[in-house]
């Protein structure tokens, strides 16, 4: 069945739902659980299943709170997640000033039961909702015995002992630990954007690079080399990507840039939106005294990442740090 993307809670096709409701940055392990309990629920209720999650478009999150390198995916790779998993319905809500200050019976009475039509609603044990966070789970039960609404309370989804949380994977991705950050997305952390023109270093030592700002929302990286693979027009290149300041060339206080090889594609790039996957942690970002030695740097990392590649495993460099002049 089609998936819908509605971007209003106005004018909607009313049809007996169920609905999770979350925010699914990163559409992680414990939010695919939640789903698929909703899922399997929503079929022995023969409702139709869908997400209501929210938009960050103002610039500002919860509790007027700005958002700076958040989001450990774009809208788009959300909506795209989400619809692989089944749902047919997603609510992806802009989150302004008056949204926000709706207390827990207005929004689940005026948005979810009136306009939604949601006969089922799911959220995680400690899940919050409306003004300031009032409403939690007992609030949710306690609305359902006087509403045609059955709450659906999802207990932790535990990996490696502890939960499985964004905040979780943005510590793991901050530190280096892409692999653990892989595993509890269930898919890989990604980075978006344009190329433009940059210093021509990169290709006057032999190794050309696609550069683009650190997009603002995302979550943070460890500054270093990363063995990736980058999408380009729907195809997937294995590459080699710099995230950081490029502080052997350029001034301090510099943007974050994310610099990446794609080492068996040769072509201009310029102008053009890549999307880079990222699969291991080679080392730390370096200053280096020459342009030599970081010559002969890059191509010991591209050694490195190719053998990564060919054995689609771990790198024994993994994690290696180097000196910083």
């Amino acid at each position: 069945m089609a998936l819908n993307v509605y971007r209003k809670s106005e004018h909607l096709p009313f049809a007996p739902r169920g609905i999770a409701l979350g925010v699914f940055d990163g559409v992680h392990k414990g939010h695919r659980h939640l789903i698929s309990m909703l899922m399997r629920r929503c079929e022995e209720l023969e409702l139709r299943p869908g997400v209501f999650t929210f938009s960050y478009d103002t610039g500002v999150g919860f509790n007027d709170r700005i958002v700076n390198h958040d989001f450990l995916m774009t809208d788009d790779e959300k909506i795209e997640t989400l619809r692989s998993l089944g749902v047919e319905d997603i609510f992806l809500i802009p989150l302004t000033s008056e949204f926000c200050h709706l207390s827990a019976d207005s929004f689940l009475r005026g948005v979810l039961v009136e306009r939604l039509n949601t006969r089922l609603l799911a959220i995680g044990e400690d899940g919050r909702f409306g003004w300031k966070g009032q409403g939690d789970a007992a609030f949710l039960k306690e609305f359902a015995r006087h509403n045609a609404l059955e709450p659906l309370i999802v207990p932790d989804f535990l990996w490696k002992g502890r939960k499985v949380t964004s905040t979780r994977i943005r510590e793991a991705l901050a530190i280096g630990h892409i692999e653990e950050a892989t595993e509890m997305m269930e898919s890989a952390f990604c980075l978006q954007g344009i190329v433009v023109s940059g210093s021509n270093l990169g290709s006057r030592i032999g190794f050309p690079t696609a550069n683009f700002t650190y997009p603002s929302t995302s979550a943070l990286l460890r500054r270093g080399v990363y063995a990736t693979h980058t999408r380009l027009d729907g195809v997937r290149w294995p590459s080699i990507t710099n995230v950081g300041v490029a502080p052997s060339v350029r001034e301090k206080g510099s943007d974050m840039l994310v610099e990446t090889h794609l080492y068996d594609y040769d072509g201009d790039l310029y102008g053009r939106t890549l999307v880079v996957e990222f699969d291991a942690f080679i080392r730390d970002e370096c200053v280096f005294s020459t342009i030599h030695d970081l010559a002969a740097r890059v191509r010991a990392d591209l050694d490195a990442v190719r053998a990564l590649h060919q054995a689609g495993g771990e790198t024994p460099l993994s994690g290696m740090s180097c000196m910083i002049e």
